[in-house]
């Protein structure tokens, strides 16, 4: 278990004028335990963390990692890094276990914003809505611990942000590695033939999933067709609509999509050799 606790010392680095980039945290050691995700701020703005941590020798204790990035339209603005010490707390729950990352406040804080139930007289009316304003991240860092490869984002009140399973961090269990083959989105869910390995993927909803769904519509003239598609990824632990636990990839980086009449024709061919 990697679920620890420390205390430390980090520094806040802030790009004033930060390139739009695609973030890609890159660890030399590999036991390092890597997540990573996204929590709404507002309309088509996300926060998008990855996070490593490495135990240390005390029990409850570890060091940390933490990159951010303002993401709007699939574009990536660097917004803070922090390394430092993490500890483990006890939740209100019974083994409810709670993640502080020290001195992971930002300066100044974000602002993020929602719709909830509105107030009608004294009491909450659930078939009202408003929108309702809030600061973000003026505190460390916190996180809940749910199962072995999810970690859900508290607010600065420690309530969390959203339990929407496509936010939060998921931990990787892989590296990322480079992906190249056909890809397809039937209905509401998507799959990966790698051309090399010859692997069939499930396709999480997570990282750049949205992207390339939207660039293969664009992209296919009938349903069920095939694009090329190349990028890196990684695989996950993910549960699918039959509650069964499998090895799902997540698109990070799409690299480049392509269409061509005989990419759909060659697919076939090559899934149904024996």
């Amino acid at each position: 278990m990697i679920f620890y606790i420390l205390i430390g010392i980090f520094s806040c680095q802030r790009d004033k004028n930060p390139v739009a980039i695609t973030p890609v945290l890159s660890l030399e050691n590999n036991a390092w335990a890597v997540y990573e995700g996204r929590v709404p701020l507002h309309d088509k703005t996300d926060l998008y963390i990855e996070l490593a941590m490495l135990p240390g020798v005390e029990t409850g204790e570890g060091s940390y990692r933490i990159e951010e990035f303002i993401e709007e339209d699939f574009t990536f603005i660097p917004a803070s890094t922090f390394k430092g010490k993490y500890s483990t707390l006890y939740g209100d729950e019974p083994g409810e276990m709670i993640l502080q990352f020290h001195n992971s406040a930002w300066q100044g804080g974000l602002k993020r914003s929602y719709l909830a139930p509105g107030i009608q007289g004294n009491l909450t009316n659930s078939s009202i809505k408003m929108i309702r304003e809030e600061p973000f991240r003026r505190t460390d860092l916190v996180l809940k611990v749910q199962g072995i490869n999810k970690l859900l984002v508290l607010d600065d009140n420690t309530k969390p942000v959203t339990a929407d399973p496509s936010y939060n961090l998921i931990r990787r269990t892989s590296k990322l590695f480079t992906l190249e083959g056909y890809f397809r989105h039937i209905g509401d869910t998507a799959d990966f033939f790698e051309m090399n390995t010859r692997e069939k993927w499930a396709v999480s909803k997570l990282g750049a999933y949205h992207q390339a769904i939207l660039q293969y519509h664009k992209l296919i003239k009938e349903k069920s067709e095939v694009t090329y598609l190349k990028a890196v990824g990684f695989s996950i632990r993910h549960t699918n609509k039959e509650s069964r636990e499998i090895e799902a990839l997540v698109i990070k980086r799409v690299l480049q999509m392509t269409s061509s009449p005989s990419l759909t024709e060659e697919y076939n061919h090559i899934i149904h050799q024996p």
